[in-house]
């Protein structure tokens, strides 16, 4: 399975119910694909660009993708990052509409691989902490990219990620020195945070496939 997330820069005025409507006529031709998702990033996101475009392919998606995108109108700008995932966990897999957060991060070059391998075994147990994660995904970014890892989750409703995510103890005593530069420990040096209305669990849907 081919796992990629997008961040899609839409052009003026664009309505983005109008360009969802686009993808979801044009994109399944492309052979092998598994699930669409789409969103309009909401206020609060930062980093990040417009909307989220999340894909799920059987395989390598053909380079038509791209060809689709540049031509439907309303789009002025898209960035792919193609990933593979390394862990994460199910609470409800059959949820839907909820938030679904997205955070891109950056690996410093020369950052150890024993800080790299803690950086991520730190995000891995946020859920321990959190109960309003309700399905996690962690993974490596696959292809050449200004990004190395995708950390996903999904919430019943957005208070669950502005309010115990971002504020939780775990979260800011324990997780944050990996992202804060006047941290000996400090690994993460640029990321992108956006999140987004979400019609049905990518995660869940994912896992289901996965098993078949």
């Amino acid at each position: 399975m081919w796992s990629e997330t997008l961040q899609l820069t839409l052009s003026a005025d664009t309505d983005p119910s109008v360009l969802e409507s686009l993808l979801r006529e044009h994109l399944p031709a492309l052979p092998g694909l598994l699930h669409l998702g789409f969103g309009q990033n909401l206020p609060g996101s930062w980093g990040a660009a417009d909307c989220t475009l999340d894909l799920l392919f059987a395989e390598i998606p053909p380079a038509a993708l791209d060809d689709i995108l540049g031509s439907l109108p309303g789009i002025a700008g898209f960035q792919r990052v193609p990933y593979q995932r390394i862990g994460g966990g199910l609470r409800e897999p059959a949820m839907t509409g909820g938030t679904w957060r997205t955070l891109l991060l950056r690996v410093r070059p020369d950052a150890s691989a024993e800080q790299r391998a803690a950086l991520e075994q730190d995000l891995l147990r946020m859920p321990a902490y959190m109960p309003g994660i309700r399905n996690w995904q962690l993974s490596r970014v696959t292809s050449p990219s200004p990004w190395t890892h995708v950390w996903q989750q999904e919430f019943a409703q957005v208070e669950d990620l502005l309010g115990e995510y971002l504020s939780h103890p775990y979260h800011w005593a324990w997780v944050d020195r990996w992202f804060d530069p006047d941290c000996p420990d400090w690994t993460v040096d640029a990321i992108a945070h956006a999140f987004c209305p979400f019609q049905q669990s990518l995660l869940g849907w994912a896992a289901e496939f996965s098993e078949n």
